[in-house]
């Protein structure tokens, strides 16, 4: 079942030439959109369990790890992310490993359409400003590029 604010979200995404794809089951309905930013590419889901204004917007698997060891250096960014940005939650989900951005929309919001480009393009900024950092926790680096990581090699 389409709920009406994965329609208003719809509707803005053709607005604005955002591609994206709807998905819908008895409880839910959700639009998704994949995205690349710097060099990490994820998909940021608008989740909507009812007709009213209820819309949830999650990142899942923005980063993942290993070991116990990166999931303590981890948990350090996933902090200081939390103290540095006020709307977006950063959550470490210890049983898949990894770490989720996530929004919800106030109850007593008046246009979901525009609100849901704001948003939109909010998590591409800040997941953007973030990578680097869970990049250095994970590889122990400031030099990195994606999932590569450089080294100074001597001669």
């Amino acid at each position: 079942m389409m709920f009406r604010a994965t329609e208003e979200i719809s509707e803005a995404f053709d607005e604005h030439d955002i591609k994206y794809r709807i998905f819908e089951a008895d409880e839910t309905s959700r639009v998704g959109a994949d995205v690349q930013v710097g060099y990490t590419a994820f998909c940021i889901w608008f989740i909507s369990s009812d007709d009213d204004s209820d819309v949830a917007v999650r990142v899942p698997n923005f980063v993942r790890f290993r070991t116990e060891e990166e999931k303590k250096r981890i948990l350090r960014v996933v902090n200081e992310m939390n103290r540095k940005y006020r709307y977006i939650k950063f959550s470490l989900i210890p049983h898949e490993n990894s770490v989720i951005l996530e929004y919800d929309f106030p109850a007593s919001t008046q246009d979901i359409g525009k609100t849901s480009i704001e948003i939109f393009h909010r998590m591409m900024q800040i997941a953007h400003e973030s990578y680097q950092n869970f990049m250095k926790a994970l590889w122990g680096s400031d030099q990195f590029f994606g999932n590569a990581v450089f080294y100074e090699y001597k001669y």
